[in-house]
């Protein structure tokens, strides 16, 4: 029997948690699987083990794991992988596959790109500071380099980057080298919902003396709901 796991990265806030459980409620209407649940990485539950443990008693022999993440960095390598050791040694028979996060993608571009010129509107002065959770891999640093100069070839600003918790430059550090060269900075969170980082940088941004606007973070947009299916979809091809 089939089975559907999508992990999230859990949040401290509610609100982020409830625009997860939506965006995947929205999810599960497009996939023509009945057994689908949902497991946290950390802070919520359930854990992988315990959703995993759920389904595997419910019958599920082929589980599809979609990682609902940004980038391929430790969560997605390391910790993942080794709590579905840790379940394959319990129950060999089961068989896992696991998704490829958002990635670099095309929808995703679009989708900054549509946040940035939500506030932009047709502004050629300016720059915008993409901004990641960042990672001690550099998989993910490189990867919104890439994201950050695809973004600039589609507006008319400039796009700088920088990092939140690992990564040079950092956010704090990036945002006042702007502030000293640009009257107008528009800060984009490339992040997935509302959480502590996203807090940490508004109080910031609420203490710069420059035009500093915040954008709307990825917020799990429809063309996030387009990419994570396309990736599942794509587990279900080499599958057939």
């Amino acid at each position: 029997m089939d089975a559907v796991v999508y992990i999230g990265h859990g949040s401290r806030l509610e609100e982020g948690i409830q625009h997860f459980c939506n965006f995947i409620r929205s999810v599960k209407k497009e996939i023509d699987i009945p057994m689908q649940e949902i497991a946290y990485l950390e802070i919520n539950a359930p854990s992988i083990g315990e959703t995993m443990e759920k389904v595997i008693q419910n019958g599920a022999t082929n589980i599809l794991v979609v990682p609902v993440l940004l980038f391929a960095a430790a969560h997605y390598k390391r910790d993942i992988p080794e709590e579905l050791q840790k379940v394959q040694n319990k129950y060999p028979f089961v068989h896992f596959t696991m998704t490829a996060p958002f990635d670099v993608h095309e929808k995703m571009i679009d989708l900054v790109v549509k946040r940035i010129q939500a506030e932009a509107k047709q502004e050629k002065d300016g720059v915008v500071l993409l901004v990641g959770r960042g990672s001690s891999d550099p998989e993910p640093i490189f990867k919104l380099l890439e994201i950050s100069r695809a973004v600039e070839q589609k507006i008319k600003l400039p796009v700088d980057t920088a990092f939140l918790t690992a990564g040079t430059p950092s956010f704090a550090t990036e945002l006042a080298n702007l502030e000293e060269e640009y009257d107008r900075i528009y800060v984009m969170p490339y992040l997935l919902f509302t959480g502590v980082l996203l807090k940490r940088m508004e109080r910031r941004i609420a203490a710069c003396t420059k035009s500093v606007i915040l954008c709307g973070h990825l917020q799990y947009d429809e063309r996030m709901k387009e990419v994570l299916i396309e990736r599942m979809q794509e587990q279900f091809l080499l599958q057939e």
